[in-house]
């Protein structure tokens, strides 16, 4: 679903709505994680690392490792 604030390419809104559907931490990390090795622009590299910096701040008991 897409509206006037987010993207729906938006690494921030692909990793908010995988959590926000449920899925666990870990594997949207894992997840996450695949997806930024496979991009090359400087930029959306950031914007993943963003991604994954929520995803370990929001959940501070998983290990991610």
């Amino acid at each position: 679903m897409s509206d006037d604030f987010f993207d729906d390419d938006d690494p921030f809104f692909l990793v908010s709505d995988r959590l926000d559907a449920g899925e666990s931490p870990k594997s949207v990390y894992a997840w996450a994680k695949s997806r930024r090795t496979k991009v090359r622009d400087q930029v959306l590299r950031e914007q993943w690392d963003e991604a994954l910096r929520y995803i370990r701040e929001e959940n501070p008991g998983v290990d991610f490792k």
